[in-house]
């Protein structure tokens, strides 16, 4: 990323919501219940987390579920996270697998964004996810706090 967009997220945090994803995952609308968003706040997180056996520094966001940025108004929050997502997934930062069968692809999922291409549903698909535990020192995903709202502001 270009140094003045590090320089503007590496000591930010990011607003997360499932909310938004639950309201409009893959383009369907729902409505939330009350006690869904009661049970569900909104969450900061580092928008810039260390990777604590590398030291590589990765973003952590989500277009389906990062509503903003701490600190910063609506508009000037999206702009700067549409900006992100634009280089992020530019061709050259994408891998895109062409899958055959037998394939196997395995990532590390606190450093990667990642998500699927839409397939056919009437194709047969199988997929097995595999989780390894770590202790909490070596933990990628970094520790979440409850947005209040002056963060949200």
């Amino acid at each position: 990323m270009p140094n003045r967009l590090n320089d503007l997220v590496e000591s930010r945090r990011g607003i997360f919501s499932y909310v938004k994803r639950l309201a409009g995952y893959q383009g369907v609308d729902r409505v939330i219940s009350a006690e869904a968003k009661r049970k569900t706040p909104p969450i900061l997180h580092p928008l810039v987390h260390t990777h604590p056996v590398t030291g590589r520094k990765a973003l952590y966001l989500d277009s389906t579920t990062t509503i903003g940025i701490e600190g910063t108004d609506g508009a000037t929050g999206f702009s700067l996270l549409d900006e992100i997502y634009d280089i992020a997934t530019r061709p050259e930062f994408v891998y895109r697998h062409d899958w055959q069968v037998g394939d196997v692809v395995m990532w590390d999922n606190g450093m990667t964004m990642h998500r699927r291409e839409p397939f056919d549903p009437a194709a047969r698909r199988l997929m097995k996810r595999t989780t390894i535990f770590l202790s909490r020192e070596r933990h990628i995903v970094p520790e979440g706090w409850l947005a209040t709202e002056e963060a949200m502001a």
